[in-house]
């Protein structure tokens, strides 16, 4: 059954063809950081035998935060839980994928500013 064989795309080689799709879990804190609960998400689909796990999404500025309980990946302050979180996954021959994302005109920021990046000025 091709679903359980191994894939490759580029250099990157995935024990199968199950990917977890990215979605919005709403448990990192109100900074972002993961939390126990996070972890124990991806660890529960990495031990489930997933081939890939695309992360919900987080977001790439610190004041800039579209969902509550959103990752967050603005700083350097997350570089050791990601790579426990990575680590963590890879134990169990799993691929992760960190989903980012920036809300544009979408966004409110906190605290309120004009600072809102975007493609165009249309809101």
């Amino acid at each position: 059954m091709k679903l359980l064989e191994q894939m490759h795309m580029g250099n990157v080689c995935f024990k199968n063809r199950f990917f977890r799709a990215a979605t919005w879990e709403a448990l990192a804190d109100e900074k972002g950081h993961m939390t126990d609960e996070l972890f124990t998400v991806y660890e529960e689909l990495a031990q489930g035998g997933v081939g890939a796990i695309f992360t919900g999404y987080a977001f790439v500025m610190e004041n800039e935060q579209p969902n509550p309980g959103m990752m967050g990946i603005y700083n350097d302050s997350f570089v050791e839980e990601y790579k426990k979180l990575t680590q963590m996954v890879h134990t169990y021959d799993t691929k992760i994928f960190l989903q980012i994302a920036y809300g544009g005109s979408l966004s409110s920021l906190r605290p309120p500013s004009e600072g809102i990046l975007g493609a165009s000025a249309i809101m």
